[in-house]
């Protein structure tokens, strides 16, 4: 499970994040053909290939992708063995969004590699940091304000070209990368940021791994926040709307009732 932190209205939740186009298929199986903890794209194998021994964070989307040229399908992930058998999961999973950078691959390809570590039955989870993966490290203040000028200062028709021209259609594509990941909230487990604080506070007189790691967690749910904060005004500015990736459990099964609704009432109209 990949578990981002982000400080949100005085409150630190706990996000999983997935892919929206991951779909587990098999549960408990184990197949001849088929290692555990693998990805495999038109019969290639992630096991078999040079990628495997990269120490590149992007390995997997780029094996993806290089295998996916001539043929851009659906690919699989295998997940590691259950912990008293040999049986695992499968993932089936869309092609990967256009490339916009290679921060933004780490962090596409930190959520493959959670699905190839995940061991069925067991909940452990890992930390994300947008920080460390540097994926608003091209979200740069200036390229924001010449986004802002260039929405409010001309016709929507005139945007692309002006995007282009002044170097900032990263920026728009960046959204259209992010929104390939879903984000939910993990229930009962949003901390009251003034309770963390004060926790922190009474442990870093002592200055034990306990306290740095608290403290580290802390300084990572910000830096989320501040780079969340970032995207959200950039969507923002182009559609006039604040980015709503993250949701709890409850808005996304009433956003799902909504579009069932929806398509009933389209069936009927």
């Amino acid at each position: 499970m990949l578990i981002l932190p982000i400080v949100n209205k005085n409150r630190i939740m706990n996000v999983q994040v997935k892919l929206k186009s991951a779909e587990k298929i098999r549960e408990k199986v184990c197949f001849d053909d088929a290692k555990e903890s693998d990805i495999i794209v038109n019969r290639e194998k992630f096991s078999d290939s040079s990628f495997k021994d990269s120490k590149d964070i992007s390995a997997s989307i780029d094996f993806v992708r290089s295998k996916s040229l001539l043929h851009p399908r659906d690919f699989l992930i295998t997940t590691k063995e259950e912990a008293s058998s040999t049986f695992y999961d499968v993932y089936k999973i869309a092609q990967p969004p256009r490339k916009v950078n290679e921060n933004l691959d780490k962090l596409y390809s930190c959520v493959l590699t959670d699905m190839r570590k995940e061991i069925p039955g067991t909940n452990r989870g890992r930390y994300l940091s947008f920080e460390k993966l540097g994926v608003g490290d091209h979200l740069t203040d200036e390229k924001i304000a010449k986004l802002q000028h260039i929405v409010k200062e001309n016709d929507k028709s005139m945007w692309p070209e002006l995007f282009k021209r002044e170097k900032i259609a990263d920026l728009q594509d960046t959204l259209d990368f992010i929104n390939n990941f879903d984000c939910t909230i993990i229930s009962d487990t949003t901390i009251p940021e003034d309770s963390l604080q004060d926790v922190l506070r009474a442990l870093e007189v002592i200055n034990t791994k306990d306290s740095r790691s608290l403290r580290n967690y802390y300084n990572m749910a910000l830096s989320n926040r501040d780079i969340y904060t970032k995207i959200s005004y950039i969507n923002n500015l182009i559609y006039q709307k604040p980015l709503s990736l993250i949701k709890s459990a409850n808005q996304k099964q009433k956003q799902l009732i909504k579009i069932k609704e929806e398509s009933e009432f389209s069936k009927v109209a």
